[in-house]
This record gives C-alpha cells, structure tokens and sequence, in this order.
C-alpha cells in the first residue's frame, strides 16, 4: 500500500469524514506529508476547528499502524481501495459524500463494469418475488452486475437469483466486512465471493452495523449502478432514500407498479404518480434506456405441445393453483404434474407459494 493510500486509511480507522479530510490536506502539498513530524508540527491548524487535530497527527506511529492494517486485511482476506487508489470507481467519485475507503472482498473488477442497482422492500408479497426474479434473470443475462445491499427481502432475492442464473452480483454492506448483517446471510456472502462476486464496505473490521450506516449505505448502492429499479417499497422505507440519492446522483430510475391495495406498495406506486417516465414494467425497457444488448442466446428452442400451450395461456394472466389449472385444462392430476414439471425444468413456468404457478 502505498503511503498517500495508507494516510486515507489512516484517517478513515480515525473517524474523520471526506469532508473534514479535504480540510485538512489544505494544509499540506501531499497527502502523506501527515505522516512527517517536522510538517505537522509547523502547520496552522486552529482555523479548522478540530480540537486535538496537531496531537493526534504527530502520534502517528506510520510503521505500528501499516502493520495493524495489513494485519486486519490479511486475516479477513480484503482489499482496501482508497479515493487514490487507480481502482477506486469514477462512479463513486463523483458523488456528493463519496467514501474515503471501500473495503472489499472478492472481484474488485467488477466495481468498473456496467450494473444495475436492485432495491425493494424487506418483506416482499408473492408479487414482488415473481416480479423481482423475472426482472434479475433477465438484466444479469444480458450481462448486467446487479448490485444490493444484502439485506432481507428484495435484497437478499437479487443475490440469490443472480448467483442461480450464473451472473455477478455486487453486495454493500452497512458494516465491517467480519460483520455480515442479517448473521442468516453470512452463508449467501461466501457464495457471492466464491462465484466471482463482490461483497464491499465503506465501514473498516470491527464496525457494527448502525441505524445510520443502513442509510449511508444506501448512496452506495445507488452509486454503482448505472440506474436504479425499485420493486414493492412501503412509502417510508430506507428504499425511497435509495431513490431520492439516486437521483441526485443523475442515475436512471426504473419503477415497477404494485398493487394499489397493497402497503408494500405504496412508495413505489407513489413515487411513479410523481415521476410517471419511472414506470417500468418490461426488462426490455431498462436495457433499451441503459443501452444494453441482450446476449445472443445460443439454446434450442423447446417444442410445446397443444396442452402445454393452453398451460401458458392460462398462466399469462397471473398466479393460478394447480387445483384451478387441473379444471381448466381437464387433465388429471398426474398428468397434469408431470406436465408442469417439465416446463419448469424449460424454464417455461416457475412453481410459486401454496402450490401455485406462474408464468416466466
């Protein structure tokens, strides 16, 4: 690590903001000159109005404290990207509050490539899973990062479903790295790393997740991703953060409606009566506003048969039992399961709650 990369560390595992940092190298002509007791002891620092600033610098031990870093990245096998850092993402330079220091475990790389930011509600409605996997399987085949915040719900769904369908996927945590929150999603977060993902944080080891941070967090999902697509948000959820961060981040935003009756719809439906262009309910029309092609599928085409067809006409208009779609095609139950078996191995239907099917 180089030495202007080690001060921003220095001034991260010390608490000091970006804000507070641009301050404070107005005083100096490199920022690794904190590091030389001579400088420091000749600066001018009473104009800042942080107190003990001189004391603290001038008790830097830069040898003990590379060590300490080094130590702390060496055992949970992280990076440390600093603001200086070449790999550190235009994306996030360019935000009003960008972080002094990513931490990151797994393929940094991925930090520079085209994503899209999911987001949603932390108890979605079968709705808002059915929505949530189309919209993943489609954005990540056609080569898009999809970036989340590990959290429950909506979170936790565009993580798992991107990993199925072989993508990359991108999680920002609230917290230290050694601090994976829900404790249920540790598991899901080696998965990512292991797959050729990314599991990042602005907050060093031994930081605990905090009502704050959930917020703060939130602008670096929003960050990352070319757009953002929002699915199912109550109307004060850490969600709409998301999105009014994304705006000001000059990011697209893409706005799945939900059922009007529905309260985890409620933010959502109300943020596409503010802003009616956010509408969003195709893939298609986020690829086409982010001016992504979709990847040439090389697969052969499934044959249906005259039953199978009439299956998925029945299942265009929604969610529907096995008992109603028994009735409506006339077939007899075993018939009927190893039809839908077999469509689903296609990819055709997906088997949802309390024995229902719908369409893909």
């Amino acid at each position: 690590m180089e030495r202007a990369e080690l001060a921003l560390v220095w001034f991260d595992y010390s608490g000091f903001s970006m804000h507070k940092v641009e301050k404070i190298l107005t005083k100096f002509n490199k920022i690794d000159n904190i590091f030389d007791k001579n400088i420091v002891k000749n600066a001018f620092f009473d104009d800042l109005d942080m107190p003990n600033l001189k004391s603290k610098l001038l008790s830097i031990d830069e040898e003990d404290f590379a060590k300490q870093v080094n130590d702390d990245l060496y055992k949970h096998n992280l990076s440390a990207i600093t603001f200086v850092s070449k790999s550190y993402p235009e994306k996030l330079k360019n935000i009003s509050d960008p972080p002094l220091v990513i931490y990151a475990k797994g393929d940094i790389s991925l930090l520079t490539k085209k994503s899209i930011s999911i987001i949603g509600t932390r108890k979605p409605t079968t709705y808002g899973k059915i929505v949530s996997e189309k919209f993943i399987n489609e954005l990540s085949s056609a080569g898009l990062i999809t970036v989340s915040g590990l959290a429950y719900g909506i979170d936790t769904l565009v993580a798992e479903q991107t990993l199925s369908g072989g993508g990359k996927t991108i999680a920002v945590l609230a917290g230290g790295l050694d601090s994976i929150y829900p404790s249920q999603n540790k598991g899901l977060a080696d998965k990512i790393v292991s797959s050729g993902g990314l599991i990042i944080s602005e907050y060093r080891v031994g930081v605990k997740p905090a009502n704050y941070s959930f917020i703060s967090r939130n602008r670096i999902v929003s960050a990352l991703g070319l757009g953002t697509l929002i699915i199912e948000a109550g109307k004060a959820s850490g969600t709409m953060t998301t999105a009014k961060f994304a705006i000001e981040q000059g990011r697209e935003l893409f706005i799945v409606p939900g059922n009007i009756t529905s309260s985890q719809s409620e933010g959502t439906n109300s943020l596409i009566d503010e802003m009616p262009d956010t509408f969003t309910i195709s893939p298609n029309r986020i690829l086409y506003k982010l001016n992504i092609k979709k990847k040439t599928e090389h697969k052969s085409e499934k044959q249906m048969d005259l039953t199978e067809t009439s299956i998925l006409d029945i299942l265009s208009a929604g969610e529907v039992s096995f008992d109603e779609l028994a009735e409506r095609t006339k077939l007899s139950a075993s018939t009927l399961s190893s039809k839908l078996i077999k469509m689903e191995m296609f990819g055709l239907i997906k088997k949802g709650s309390g024995n229902t099917y719908y369409r893909m």
